[in-house]
């Protein structure tokens, strides 16, 4: 993968992760910040994205005590799957544009 989609995926994903914790929030928490907190599509997407943080908080009796570790910890992990996911979107991405390229080259009709 060249590192300009590694590079474009961690700055990307760091206003989304921001937006993601933020304005969504923890789903199952009792005061959400905003409505969207309450979509069950974008509970399910938090959920997803900060799984490995929400089982190591719920292996971790430090994490379970201490709150502010805690969310460090989804913020961080949340960032970092975020960018992977983004990384997977944009290699994605330039593979199809690079096989529409291949498919459309006029070297392709001169055969």
């Amino acid at each position: 993968m060249p590192r300009s989609n590694l590079k474009a995926a961690l700055l990307a994903a760091i206003p989304l992760e921001i937006l993601n914790f933020w304005v969504v929030g923890y789903p199952a928490g009792a005061s959400g910040l905003s409505s969207s907190s309450q979509s069950a599509a974008l509970a399910l997407q938090w959920y997803v994205l900060h799984l490995p943080g929400i089982i190591a908080s719920d292996r971790s009796i430090f994490l379970r005590a201490h709150p502010f570790p805690c969310s460090l910890l989804l913020l961080l992990v949340g960032y970092i799957d975020t960018a992977i996911l983004l990384c997977a979107i944009f290699w994605a991405a330039r593979l199809a544009l690079h096989t529409l390229r291949k498919l459309s080259s006029p070297m392709k009709h001169a055969h």
